[in-house]
């Protein structure tokens, strides 16, 4: 199954988008390489409103969000992860309205063991875009149920983007909120050690076990064929680690010439981001002992492994 992206995506920036009958989007001012067309605010409900990701420190987005409340109250604020481009605005949007702030935990509640080895003695680089102010009233876990307003929202954790990093289910009508976890527009970065190869495909399969039939994710169109985007991001994943190994049969390289190998076409500007995905993926298989180094960093040279 191959992946197809759909970049054709135009939105007012501030203005609100309906999706549903209590359901509107409002895309923020922070339009980049990384951002997309910029990151999605959702506002779900009628009278007592749960805003999704308020966004990035920003004066206009948060006006374009207090204009949309207007004199409704605003009962909480969901939080799918802690970068800059997700999470800032929460705290002020609290300020604004008293509504609780709810989320996993810290940019490295959910790290795995092994990440936690690598990340306190090797020189990984990364931690990039976190929300170093995170501020949470309520943490959330695994499956459960919030029973906010008139939803019950289930807690999906999908680690892997970051650890913290999770999605919220309106079962009963298929809906997820998926955050920077399955997008319609691009691949998801990864960048160790908050990002984590291995618990990011564990992710897609949990969410390719689901029944969901629309995702709404935090950059982009929503998602009409979740599924098959889900199984089309797990396929690409598999065949970049194959890419990767392929270009380490003979010689040694290290994530950046990897990267000058096996991405047709890139834009220049997303090579830093490029060699972080390639790094992650060579973290996950150097722990499955599929490659080898001498010396673990961003810049070290990986090899195959004997045991190939």
């Amino acid at each position: 199954m191959a992946i197809s992206f759909d970049t054709n995506h135009k939105p007012v920036i501030g203005e609100t988008e309906k999706l549903e009958n209590d359901l509107v989007v409002i895309t923020a001012d922070n339009a980049s390489p990384m951002t997309f067309t910029g990151t999605r605010t959702y506002i779900l409900g009628t009278e007592n409103l749960i805003v999704i990701d308020p966004g990035p420190d920003s004066e206009d987005h948060l006006s374009s969000i207090m204009k949309y409340i207007g004199q409704r109250q605003v009962t909480d604020i969901l939080l799918t992860h802690s970068h800059i481009d997700h999470s800032p605005l929460s705290r002020q949007l609290k300020t604004e309205t008293g509504a609780r702030i709810i989320g996993f935990g810290s940019a490295d509640e959910a790290r795995t063991s092994f990440m936690k080895k690598l990340s306190s003695s090797l020189e990984l680089g990364g931690e990039e875009g976190i929300d170093k102010d995170l501020l949470l009233d309520e943490k959330v876990y695994e499956k459960q149920i919030l029973k906010l307003n008139n939803y019950s929202i289930e807690i999906v954790h999908t680690p892997g983007h970051l650890s913290n990093h999770i999605c919220f289910s309106l079962k009963e009508r298929k809906i997820l909120f998926s955050g920077d976890h399955v997008m319609g527009w691009a691949t998801t970065l990864i960048s160790p050690p908050d990002g984590d190869l291995g618990s990011f495909m564990s992710s897609l399969e949990k969410l390719s076990a689901r029944d969901e039939v629309i995702y709404y994710p935090g950059h982009g169109k929503p998602l009409k064929e979740p599924r098959k985007m889900v199984l089309a991001q797990i396929k690409h994943r598999r065949d970049r680690e194959k890419q990767i190994l392929n270009s380490v049969l003979k010689i040694s390289r290290t994530p950046a010439e990897i990267v000058d190998e096996v991405y047709v076409d890139l834009n220049p500007m997303l090579k830093a981001a490029a060699t972080r995905n390639v790094l992650a993926h060579l973290i996950d298989l150097y722990e499955r002992d599929k490659v080898s180094t001498e010396k673990f960093s961003q810049t070290a040279k990986f090899s195959l492994s004997n045991e190939n």
